[in-house]
């Protein structure tokens, strides 16, 4: 692998489409690495291909340490990535998911953004009765008004 960019970072990328809740991208990458089509997150798929892209995805230097030959993510990058499993941190989550700031609405906790709802109800059409929608890949209480289901991740 040969990139100069975090590829989470990257809209575009199986990764970020997995990571934003495409369930399509998250069984391709489960398939990829031999883990079950629904272990992205019983089978820690997800953290063992973030792993995999620090690991991999590393930058090279020439034999004197001096000059990088093969760009990549920063070895001190990696090494943080692989010292916690892969596992995104909630901060990260937030700063991968620049789209949930836009796209999404609102971002906060589930009683802000069921507040901001109530008081735009009339934006929204009958059917809805809640307004908070979890965000996928988030262990914590991060929510938005607007569920993104694709490309969440930008």
């Amino acid at each position: 692998m040969h990139f100069g960019f975090q590829s989470a970072d990257y809209r575009w990328c199986g990764y970020a489409e997995a990571l934003g809740g495409s369930r399509r991208a998250q069984r391709g990458l489960c398939k990829a690495q031999g883990k079950p089509v629904d272990g992205w997150r019983s089978a820690g798929a997800a953290e063992a291909y973030r792993c995999l892209l620090h690991a991999e995805g590393r930058e090279v230097k020439d034999a004197q340490n001096e000059k990088v030959v093969q760009r990549g993510v920063s070895v001190e990058s990696a090494r943080a990535v692989l010292a916690e499993k892969g596992r995104l941190s909630p901060a990260e989550l937030v700063r991968l998911r620049v789209r949930y700031f836009t796209d999404g609405v609102v971002l906060g906790s589930r009683e802000f953004v069921e507040g901001v709802f109530e008081a735009q109800r009339e934006q929204f059409g009958p059917k809805r009765k809640k307004g908070a929608r979890r965000m996928a890949e988030c262990e914590g209480a991060f929510y938005t008004l607007r569920q993104l289901r694709v490309g969440a991740v930008g």
